[in-house]
Protein backbone atom coordinates (compact mmCIF):
# COMPACT_ATOMS: atom_id res chain seq x y z
CA UNK A 1 0.00 0.00 0.00
CA UNK A 2 3.14 2.24 -0.13
CA UNK A 3 2.39 4.37 -3.58
CA UNK A 4 -1.65 4.56 -1.86
CA UNK A 5 -0.13 6.39 1.13
CA UNK A 6 2.35 8.36 -0.65
CA UNK A 7 -0.54 9.64 -2.84
CA UNK A 8 -2.63 10.32 0.40
CA UNK A 9 0.06 11.46 2.68
CA UNK A 10 -0.55 15.77 2.79
CA UNK A 11 2.14 17.96 2.88
CA UNK A 12 0.91 21.10 4.17
CA UNK A 13 3.49 23.84 4.96
CA UNK A 14 6.32 25.54 3.18
CA UNK A 15 6.75 23.25 0.45
CA UNK A 16 2.90 23.35 -0.24
CA UNK A 17 1.05 25.12 -3.28
CA UNK A 18 0.85 28.23 -1.05
CA UNK A 19 0.15 31.72 -2.73
CA UNK A 20 1.24 34.50 -1.64
CA UNK A 21 -1.33 36.50 0.10
CA UNK A 22 -2.80 39.37 -1.95
CA UNK A 23 -2.52 42.95 -1.12
CA UNK A 24 -5.61 44.41 0.18
CA UNK A 25 -8.01 46.65 -2.02
CA UNK A 26 -7.20 50.74 -1.93
CA UNK A 27 -10.65 52.33 0.11
CA UNK A 28 -9.45 55.35 -0.65
CA UNK A 29 -7.49 57.70 2.54
CA UNK A 30 -8.08 57.19 5.91
CA UNK A 31 -9.91 60.53 7.84
CA UNK A 32 -8.24 60.98 10.72
CA UNK A 33 -8.20 59.20 14.07
CA UNK A 34 -9.32 62.04 16.29
CA UNK A 35 -12.64 59.76 17.33
CA UNK A 36 -10.77 56.65 17.93
CA UNK A 37 -10.82 55.67 13.91
CA UNK A 38 -8.49 53.56 12.60
CA UNK A 39 -7.74 52.03 9.33
CA UNK A 40 -10.25 49.91 7.86
CA UNK A 41 -10.72 46.70 8.47
CA UNK A 42 -8.62 44.07 6.13
CA UNK A 43 -9.00 40.64 5.40
CA UNK A 44 -9.16 37.87 2.59
CA UNK A 45 -11.12 34.80 1.76
CA UNK A 46 -10.35 31.64 0.30
CA UNK A 47 -10.72 28.08 -0.64
CA UNK A 48 -7.94 25.68 1.09
CA UNK A 49 -7.99 22.74 -1.32
CA UNK A 50 -5.89 19.61 0.35
CA UNK A 51 -4.67 17.48 -2.15
CA UNK A 52 -2.11 15.17 -2.62
CA UNK A 53 0.12 17.55 -3.49
CA UNK A 54 -0.56 20.09 -0.91
CA UNK A 55 -2.49 22.85 0.05
CA UNK A 56 -3.55 24.79 -2.71
CA UNK A 57 -5.35 28.74 -1.96
CA UNK A 58 -7.97 29.53 -4.48
CA UNK A 59 -9.38 32.91 -4.02
CA UNK A 60 -13.20 33.69 -3.60
CA UNK A 61 -14.30 36.17 -5.46
CA UNK A 62 -16.06 38.89 -2.51
CA UNK A 63 -16.33 41.99 -5.32
CA UNK A 64 -19.76 41.50 -5.34
CA UNK A 65 -20.76 40.36 -1.86
CA UNK A 66 -17.86 42.10 0.55
CA UNK A 67 -17.93 41.79 4.35
CA UNK A 68 -19.24 44.18 6.14
CA UNK A 69 -19.00 45.30 9.66
CA UNK A 70 -21.94 46.88 12.22
CA UNK A 71 -21.33 48.72 14.91
CA UNK A 72 -23.26 49.83 18.23
CA UNK A 73 -23.43 53.11 18.58
CA UNK A 74 -25.86 55.26 20.73
CA UNK A 75 -28.05 52.32 21.03
CA UNK A 76 -28.34 52.03 17.12
CA UNK A 77 -26.86 49.74 14.49
CA UNK A 78 -24.51 51.55 12.01
CA UNK A 79 -23.20 49.52 8.85
CA UNK A 80 -19.92 49.57 7.04
CA UNK A 81 -19.96 48.51 3.69
CA UNK A 82 -16.77 47.04 2.51
CA UNK A 83 -15.09 46.83 -0.61
CA UNK A 84 -13.88 43.19 -2.14
CA UNK A 85 -12.00 42.20 -4.82
CA UNK A 86 -11.59 38.74 -7.29
CA UNK A 87 -8.83 38.16 -5.44
CA UNK A 88 -10.48 37.46 -2.39
CA UNK A 89 -9.25 40.53 0.31
CA UNK A 90 -11.31 43.20 0.83
CA UNK A 91 -11.31 46.14 3.40
CA UNK A 92 -14.60 47.89 5.06
CA UNK A 93 -13.34 51.23 5.83
CA UNK A 94 -13.78 53.70 8.31
CA UNK A 95 -14.86 51.22 10.86
CA UNK A 96 -14.30 52.80 14.66
CA UNK A 97 -11.92 51.12 17.32
CA UNK A 98 -13.25 48.47 19.77
CA UNK A 99 -15.78 45.61 19.00
CA UNK A 100 -18.23 45.44 16.01
CA UNK A 101 -20.27 42.86 13.68
CA UNK A 102 -18.37 40.85 11.22
CA UNK A 103 -20.86 39.80 8.82
CA UNK A 104 -19.26 36.91 7.20
CA UNK A 105 -22.84 36.30 5.03
CA UNK A 106 -25.63 37.90 5.42
CA UNK A 107 -27.00 36.76 8.31
CA UNK A 108 -23.71 34.68 10.12
CA UNK A 109 -21.99 37.32 12.33
CA UNK A 110 -18.81 37.51 14.21
CA UNK A 111 -18.51 40.05 17.00
CA UNK A 112 -14.49 41.29 17.35
CA UNK A 113 -12.21 43.98 17.63
CA UNK A 114 -10.23 42.50 14.89
CA UNK A 115 -8.62 44.34 12.62
CA UNK A 116 -6.94 41.56 9.84
CA UNK A 117 -9.77 38.76 9.71
CA UNK A 118 -9.04 35.48 8.00
CA UNK A 119 -12.01 33.80 6.45
CA UNK A 120 -10.45 31.27 4.42
CA UNK A 121 -11.79 27.72 4.91
CA UNK A 122 -10.29 24.25 4.00
CA UNK A 123 -11.66 21.01 2.02
CA UNK A 124 -10.39 18.32 0.76
CA UNK A 125 -9.90 17.63 -3.02
CA UNK A 126 -8.29 19.53 -5.57
CA UNK A 127 -10.32 22.43 -6.98
CA UNK A 128 -12.18 22.08 -10.28
CA UNK A 129 -13.11 18.46 -10.16
CA UNK A 130 -15.36 17.74 -12.87
CA UNK A 131 -18.81 16.24 -11.62
CA UNK A 132 -21.22 13.66 -13.08
CA UNK A 133 -23.24 16.25 -15.60
CA UNK A 134 -27.06 15.65 -14.80
CA UNK A 135 -28.77 13.29 -16.90
CA UNK A 136 -25.66 11.52 -18.15
CA UNK A 137 -26.04 8.39 -16.69
CA UNK A 138 -24.76 6.57 -13.74
CA UNK A 139 -20.95 6.02 -12.95
CA UNK A 140 -20.55 2.76 -11.76
CA UNK A 141 -17.71 0.82 -10.06
CA UNK A 142 -18.33 -2.93 -8.55
CA UNK A 143 -15.33 -3.93 -6.78
CA UNK A 144 -15.08 -7.48 -6.55
CA UNK A 145 -13.35 -8.33 -2.89
CA UNK A 146 -11.15 -11.11 -1.41
CA UNK A 147 -9.96 -11.72 2.08
CA UNK A 148 -12.67 -10.22 4.09
CA UNK A 149 -13.13 -10.44 7.38
CA UNK A 150 -16.42 -12.71 7.59
CA UNK A 151 -18.98 -10.24 6.36
CA UNK A 152 -22.22 -9.34 8.30
CA UNK A 153 -24.94 -7.64 7.23
CA UNK A 154 -24.06 -4.71 9.41
CA UNK A 155 -20.41 -3.99 8.22
CA UNK A 156 -19.88 -1.56 5.97
CA UNK A 157 -17.19 -1.17 3.33
CA UNK A 158 -16.28 2.51 2.63
CA UNK A 159 -14.37 4.16 0.04
CA UNK A 160 -12.21 7.38 0.63
CA UNK A 161 -10.35 9.65 -2.16
CA UNK A 162 -8.87 12.77 -0.19
CA UNK A 163 -7.69 14.14 -3.80
CA UNK A 164 -11.08 14.34 -5.15
CA UNK A 165 -13.10 14.56 -1.71
CA UNK A 166 -14.80 11.58 -2.39
CA UNK A 167 -16.36 9.72 0.28
CA UNK A 168 -18.82 6.89 0.88
CA UNK A 169 -19.46 4.94 4.27
CA UNK A 170 -21.37 1.78 2.55
CA UNK A 171 -21.24 0.94 -0.60
CA UNK A 172 -23.80 -1.40 -1.73
CA UNK A 173 -23.39 -4.80 -1.06
CA UNK A 174 -23.85 -7.94 -2.22
CA UNK A 175 -22.26 -10.48 0.40
CA UNK A 176 -23.69 -13.89 2.09
CA UNK A 177 -23.40 -13.84 5.89
CA UNK A 178 -19.89 -14.47 7.28
CA UNK A 179 -18.74 -14.84 3.44
CA UNK A 180 -14.76 -13.81 3.12
CA UNK A 181 -15.45 -12.40 -0.57
CA UNK A 182 -18.26 -10.51 -1.84
CA UNK A 183 -19.13 -7.51 -4.59
CA UNK A 184 -19.53 -3.96 -3.68
CA UNK A 185 -20.90 -1.06 -6.05
CA UNK A 186 -19.67 2.34 -5.71
CA UNK A 187 -22.50 4.77 -7.92
CA UNK A 188 -21.88 8.11 -8.74
CA UNK A 189 -24.52 10.59 -8.69
CA UNK A 190 -24.94 13.63 -10.50
CA UNK A 191 -22.87 16.67 -8.91
CA UNK A 192 -20.75 14.04 -7.79
CA UNK A 193 -16.97 14.28 -8.25
CA UNK A 194 -15.54 12.10 -10.90
CA UNK A 195 -12.59 10.02 -9.76
CA UNK A 196 -9.44 10.41 -12.31
CA UNK A 197 -6.06 9.16 -11.52
CA UNK A 198 -4.16 11.37 -14.26
CA UNK A 199 -4.93 14.04 -11.97
CA UNK A 200 -3.33 11.67 -9.11
CA UNK A 201 -6.51 10.45 -7.29
CA UNK A 202 -6.03 7.27 -5.58
CA UNK A 203 -8.98 5.13 -3.67
CA UNK A 204 -8.94 3.18 -0.09
CA UNK A 205 -11.56 0.74 0.46
CA UNK A 206 -11.69 -0.34 4.04
CA UNK A 207 -14.24 -2.64 5.57
CA UNK A 208 -15.61 -1.80 9.00
CA UNK A 209 -16.63 -4.90 10.40
CA UNK A 210 -19.19 -5.26 13.39
CA UNK A 211 -17.26 -6.23 16.45
CA UNK A 212 -18.08 -6.87 20.40
CA UNK A 213 -15.81 -6.05 23.04
CA UNK A 214 -16.18 -7.55 27.09
CA UNK A 215 -18.31 -4.43 29.19
CA UNK A 216 -15.84 -4.40 32.23
CA UNK A 217 -18.01 -5.12 35.16
CA UNK A 218 -20.56 -7.06 34.07
CA UNK A 219 -21.41 -10.15 31.77
CA UNK A 220 -22.34 -8.18 29.07
CA UNK A 221 -20.64 -6.71 25.77
CA UNK A 222 -20.13 -3.58 23.85
CA UNK A 223 -21.22 -3.77 19.95
CA UNK A 224 -19.11 -1.42 17.78
CA UNK A 225 -18.00 -1.26 14.64
CA UNK A 226 -14.05 -0.73 13.27
CA UNK A 227 -11.70 -1.22 10.17
CA UNK A 228 -10.02 -4.41 9.87
CA UNK A 229 -9.25 -4.93 6.18
CA UNK A 230 -7.83 -2.18 3.66
CA UNK A 231 -7.48 -2.71 -0.57
CA UNK A 232 -5.75 -0.23 -2.60
CA UNK A 233 -7.99 -0.40 -5.81
CA UNK A 234 -5.98 -0.08 -8.62
CA UNK A 235 -5.98 3.31 -10.75
CA UNK A 236 -9.54 3.96 -12.05
CA UNK A 237 -11.59 6.39 -13.97
CA UNK A 238 -15.51 6.85 -13.17
CA UNK A 239 -17.07 8.05 -16.48
CA UNK A 240 -20.69 8.86 -16.98
CA UNK A 241 -22.72 6.47 -18.36
CA UNK A 242 -19.54 3.17 -17.96
CA UNK A 243 -19.93 0.53 -15.50
CA UNK A 244 -16.34 -0.87 -14.97
CA UNK A 245 -15.48 -4.57 -12.23
CA UNK A 246 -12.46 -4.10 -10.43
CA UNK A 247 -11.19 -7.43 -8.28
CA UNK A 248 -8.95 -7.41 -5.40
CA UNK A 249 -7.86 -9.14 -2.34
CA UNK A 250 -7.99 -7.40 1.71
CA UNK A 251 -5.33 -7.23 3.39
CA UNK A 252 -5.10 -7.07 7.26
CA UNK A 253 -3.12 -3.92 8.67
CA UNK A 254 -1.77 -4.11 12.10
CA UNK A 255 -4.29 -4.76 15.03
CA UNK A 256 -4.69 -1.52 17.41
CA UNK A 257 -5.83 -2.14 20.56
CA UNK A 258 -6.85 0.91 23.14
CA UNK A 259 -9.08 0.78 26.43
CA UNK A 260 -12.04 3.03 26.95
CA UNK A 261 -13.54 4.47 29.75
CA UNK A 262 -16.64 6.68 28.76
CA UNK A 263 -18.77 8.19 31.61
CA UNK A 264 -22.05 8.03 30.31
CA UNK A 265 -24.38 8.88 33.39
CA UNK A 266 -22.28 12.18 33.56
CA UNK A 267 -24.33 13.28 30.27
CA UNK A 268 -27.23 11.67 30.36
CA UNK A 269 -27.89 13.62 34.08
CA UNK A 270 -26.81 17.26 31.85
CA UNK A 271 -30.25 16.67 30.05
CA UNK A 272 -32.04 19.11 32.09
CA UNK A 273 -29.11 21.93 31.60
CA UNK A 274 -30.02 22.02 28.33
CA UNK A 275 -33.43 22.54 28.48
CA UNK A 276 -35.63 21.68 31.81
CA UNK A 277 -38.22 19.81 28.42
CA UNK A 278 -34.80 18.10 27.33
CA UNK A 279 -34.28 14.22 27.38
CA UNK A 280 -31.42 12.39 25.77
CA UNK A 281 -31.56 11.00 21.78
CA UNK A 282 -28.43 9.29 21.61
CA UNK A 283 -24.91 9.27 23.17
CA UNK A 284 -22.06 8.13 19.96
CA UNK A 285 -18.23 7.49 20.07
CA UNK A 286 -16.17 7.47 17.12
CA UNK A 287 -12.87 7.82 15.86
CA UNK A 288 -11.33 9.65 12.54
CA UNK A 289 -8.28 10.16 11.20
CA UNK A 290 -7.39 13.97 9.50
CA UNK A 291 -4.28 14.79 7.76
CA UNK A 292 -4.03 18.63 9.96
CA UNK A 293 -6.44 18.61 12.53
CA UNK A 294 -4.66 21.21 14.80
CA UNK A 295 -4.64 23.56 11.94
CA UNK A 296 -8.21 22.89 9.90
CA UNK A 297 -10.26 20.79 12.39
CA UNK A 298 -12.88 18.63 10.13
CA UNK A 299 -13.13 19.34 6.77
CA UNK A 300 -16.42 17.48 4.93
CA UNK A 301 -16.34 14.23 4.93
CA UNK A 302 -13.63 12.23 6.55
CA UNK A 303 -12.29 8.19 7.06
CA UNK A 304 -13.84 6.90 9.82
CA UNK A 305 -11.86 3.84 12.18
CA UNK A 306 -14.44 3.14 14.83
CA UNK A 307 -17.85 4.08 15.98
CA UNK A 308 -19.60 3.26 18.77
CA UNK A 309 -23.09 4.33 17.77
CA UNK A 310 -25.47 3.18 20.67
CA UNK A 311 -23.79 2.02 23.74
CA UNK A 312 -25.25 -0.41 26.90
CA UNK A 313 -27.43 1.17 29.43
CA UNK A 314 -24.66 1.87 31.78
CA UNK A 315 -23.03 4.56 34.14
CA UNK A 316 -19.38 3.93 32.98
CA UNK A 317 -18.51 1.86 29.98
CA UNK A 318 -15.33 0.35 30.49
CA UNK A 319 -14.13 -1.83 27.59
CA UNK A 320 -10.84 -2.82 25.14
CA UNK A 321 -11.43 -1.66 21.45
CA UNK A 322 -9.53 -2.89 18.42
CA UNK A 323 -9.40 -1.54 15.02
CA UNK A 324 -6.74 -0.91 12.61
CA UNK A 325 -5.54 1.89 10.76
CA UNK A 326 -4.21 1.82 7.27
CA UNK A 327 -3.81 5.71 6.26
CA UNK A 328 -0.83 7.39 5.99
CA UNK A 329 1.30 7.72 9.91
CA UNK A 330 1.54 11.68 8.98
CA UNK A 331 -2.34 11.33 9.92
CA UNK A 332 -3.85 12.22 13.41
CA UNK A 333 -6.05 10.32 14.70
CA UNK A 334 -9.17 11.73 16.36
CA UNK A 335 -11.54 11.18 19.04
CA UNK A 336 -15.04 12.45 18.88
CA UNK A 337 -17.63 12.31 21.32
CA UNK A 338 -21.30 13.54 21.08
CA UNK A 339 -24.39 13.12 23.26
CA UNK A 340 -27.51 14.39 22.05
CA UNK A 341 -30.71 15.82 23.88
CA UNK A 342 -33.57 16.57 21.82
CA UNK A 343 -36.51 19.57 22.70
CA UNK A 344 -40.65 19.13 21.08
CA UNK A 345 -41.43 22.42 19.48
CA UNK A 346 -45.50 22.50 18.73
CA UNK A 347 -47.13 25.84 17.14
CA UNK A 348 -50.71 26.28 18.02
CA UNK A 349 -53.05 24.69 15.14
CA UNK A 350 -50.18 21.59 14.45
CA UNK A 351 -50.64 18.21 14.84
CA UNK A 352 -46.55 17.44 14.81
CA UNK A 353 -43.89 18.71 16.75
CA UNK A 354 -40.42 20.31 15.68
CA UNK A 355 -37.16 19.20 17.08
CA UNK A 356 -33.88 20.60 17.49
CA UNK A 357 -31.12 19.20 19.16
CA UNK A 358 -28.86 20.52 21.41
CA UNK A 359 -25.17 18.59 22.08
CA UNK A 360 -22.66 17.92 24.36
CA UNK A 361 -19.39 17.12 22.51
CA UNK A 362 -15.89 16.89 22.82
CA UNK A 363 -12.81 15.70 20.54
CA UNK A 364 -9.15 15.68 20.50
CA UNK A 365 -5.98 13.90 18.89
CA UNK A 366 -5.69 10.28 20.12
CA UNK A 367 -4.07 9.59 22.60
CA UNK A 368 -4.99 12.61 24.42
CA UNK A 369 -8.83 12.25 24.45
CA UNK A 370 -8.27 9.25 25.72
CA UNK A 371 -5.61 10.08 28.19
CA UNK A 372 -8.21 9.92 31.05
CA UNK A 373 -12.01 8.87 31.67
CA UNK A 374 -13.67 10.45 28.81
CA UNK A 375 -17.12 12.76 30.75
CA UNK A 376 -18.12 16.16 30.69
CA UNK A 377 -15.40 19.33 30.67
CA UNK A 378 -17.94 21.27 31.45
CA UNK A 379 -22.06 21.85 31.18
CA UNK A 380 -24.10 24.44 29.22
CA UNK A 381 -24.54 28.24 29.35
CA UNK A 382 -26.69 28.61 32.74
CA UNK A 383 -29.50 31.23 33.06
CA UNK A 384 -30.05 32.23 29.38
CA UNK A 385 -31.69 35.27 29.32
CA UNK A 386 -33.64 37.70 26.75
CA UNK A 387 -33.94 41.14 27.44
CA UNK A 388 -33.49 39.99 31.11
CA UNK A 389 -36.81 37.41 30.86
CA UNK A 390 -35.92 33.86 31.57
CA UNK A 391 -35.38 32.05 27.72
CA UNK A 392 -36.67 28.65 29.38
CA UNK A 393 -39.89 30.06 29.47
CA UNK A 394 -42.04 31.38 26.55
CA UNK A 395 -40.79 34.87 25.40
CA UNK A 396 -42.84 37.88 23.82
CA UNK A 397 -40.52 40.44 22.30
CA UNK A 398 -41.30 44.52 21.41
CA UNK A 399 -37.87 44.46 19.56
CA UNK A 400 -36.41 42.36 16.47
CA UNK A 401 -33.23 43.31 18.22
CA UNK A 402 -33.13 41.76 21.69
CA UNK A 403 -30.11 41.42 24.29
CA UNK A 404 -29.37 37.86 25.27
CA UNK A 405 -27.20 37.01 28.36
CA UNK A 406 -26.21 33.81 29.83
CA UNK A 407 -23.84 32.97 32.96
CA UNK A 408 -20.54 31.03 31.99
CA UNK A 409 -20.26 27.63 32.37
CA UNK A 410 -17.82 26.43 34.63
CA UNK A 411 -14.84 25.49 32.35
CA UNK A 412 -11.48 24.78 34.02
CA UNK A 413 -9.51 27.40 35.16
CA UNK A 414 -7.45 29.41 32.75
CA UNK A 415 -9.51 28.48 29.77
CA UNK A 416 -11.21 30.91 27.47
CA UNK A 417 -14.92 30.37 26.42
CA UNK A 418 -16.36 31.22 23.13
CA UNK A 419 -20.24 31.30 22.51
CA UNK A 420 -22.43 31.65 19.17
CA UNK A 421 -25.77 31.72 19.79
CA UNK A 422 -27.99 29.81 16.70
CA UNK A 423 -31.39 31.16 15.36
CA UNK A 424 -34.09 28.84 14.15
CA UNK A 425 -37.57 30.17 12.95
CA UNK A 426 -40.93 27.76 13.95
CA UNK A 427 -43.44 28.10 11.15
CA UNK A 428 -46.60 25.76 10.24
CA UNK A 429 -46.36 24.19 7.64
CA UNK A 430 -49.84 21.69 6.72
CA UNK A 431 -50.26 20.23 9.75
CA UNK A 432 -46.44 20.32 11.43
CA UNK A 433 -44.59 22.85 12.71
CA UNK A 434 -41.20 22.89 11.14
CA UNK A 435 -37.86 24.84 11.94
CA UNK A 436 -35.14 26.15 9.94
CA UNK A 437 -32.41 27.82 10.45
CA UNK A 438 -32.06 31.52 9.65
CA UNK A 439 -28.83 32.99 11.17
CA UNK A 440 -26.19 33.28 14.17
CA UNK A 441 -23.54 35.43 16.21
CA UNK A 442 -20.70 34.67 17.72
CA UNK A 443 -18.40 35.91 20.60
CA UNK A 444 -16.51 35.85 23.40
CA UNK A 445 -18.23 38.27 26.12
CA UNK A 446 -21.38 36.67 27.75
CA UNK A 447 -23.73 39.00 26.35
CA UNK A 448 -25.01 40.41 23.05
CA UNK A 449 -27.36 41.99 21.03
CA UNK A 450 -28.77 40.85 17.93
CA UNK A 451 -28.31 42.78 14.78
CA UNK A 452 -30.77 44.08 12.60
CA UNK A 453 -32.08 41.06 9.78
CA UNK A 454 -32.37 38.11 12.23
CA UNK A 455 -35.45 38.44 13.59
CA UNK A 456 -38.80 39.63 12.26
CA UNK A 457 -41.73 41.12 13.51
CA UNK A 458 -44.37 38.18 13.59
CA UNK A 459 -42.08 35.88 13.91
CA UNK A 460 -41.58 32.62 15.81
CA UNK A 461 -37.68 31.55 17.23
CA UNK A 462 -35.69 29.15 18.86
CA UNK A 463 -32.03 29.89 20.49
CA UNK A 464 -29.62 27.45 20.86
CA UNK A 465 -26.33 29.13 23.28
CA UNK A 466 -23.38 27.15 22.23
CA UNK A 467 -20.26 27.16 24.60
CA UNK A 468 -17.19 25.98 23.07
CA UNK A 469 -13.57 26.18 23.72
CA UNK A 470 -10.49 26.07 21.72
CA UNK A 471 -7.47 25.87 23.87
CA UNK A 472 -4.80 28.60 22.03
CA UNK A 473 -7.03 29.65 18.91
CA UNK A 474 -8.87 33.18 18.47
CA UNK A 475 -11.49 32.13 16.33
CA UNK A 476 -12.57 35.63 16.47
CA UNK A 477 -9.67 36.75 14.02
CA UNK A 478 -9.97 32.98 12.06
CA UNK A 479 -13.60 33.23 12.26
CA UNK A 480 -14.35 30.26 10.00
CA UNK A 481 -11.58 27.43 10.59
CA UNK A 482 -12.11 25.93 13.75
CA UNK A 483 -9.24 23.88 15.18
CA UNK A 484 -8.92 20.93 16.80
CA UNK A 485 -9.02 20.24 20.34
CA UNK A 486 -12.54 21.72 20.68
CA UNK A 487 -15.11 20.64 23.59
CA UNK A 488 -18.82 22.17 22.88
CA UNK A 489 -22.14 22.22 25.28
CA UNK A 490 -25.20 23.79 23.74
CA UNK A 491 -28.47 25.02 25.88
CA UNK A 492 -32.09 25.48 23.79
CA UNK A 493 -34.38 28.34 24.74
CA UNK A 494 -37.89 27.99 24.89
CA UNK A 495 -40.12 29.10 22.02
CA UNK A 496 -39.30 33.48 21.61
CA UNK A 497 -42.26 35.37 19.79
CA UNK A 498 -41.64 38.60 18.18
CA UNK A 499 -44.59 41.18 18.12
Amino acid sequence: MASLLACLALTVGTAACRSAAPSAPDAGPEPGTDAGVLPGVTGQRALLYLTSAGEERVPVDVSATPPRALVLEGGAFVTYEGVGRADGTFVIPHVPAGPYYLSIEPTVFVVTDAREVELSSGTYGRPGAATLPAGAGGATVIFELGNLHPYESTDGITLFSANVNVARYRLTPSAASKATSGAFTYSVRAGQPLIDPGLGDRVLLTQLSSRTAPLEGSGEAVAYRSVSRAFEAPAFQTRPGETQKLSGTMTEPPALTTSLHWELAAYRNLATAVNPRATVAGQLLVFDVLPTPRSYGYLSLVPRLVELLEPPAVDALRTTLTYANPYPASWSPIGLTESRYQVAYQLPGTKSPATLSGVLSSTDTLPEFLSKPIAPAFGPVRQPRIEGMDAWQPVTLTTPTPELSWTAPDVPPGTRCNYTVFIHQLSAQGSATVSRFVGSVRTTDTRVRLPPGLLSPGGTYVFVFDANTTPGRDILQQAVRIPIPLTGSQALSEVITVR
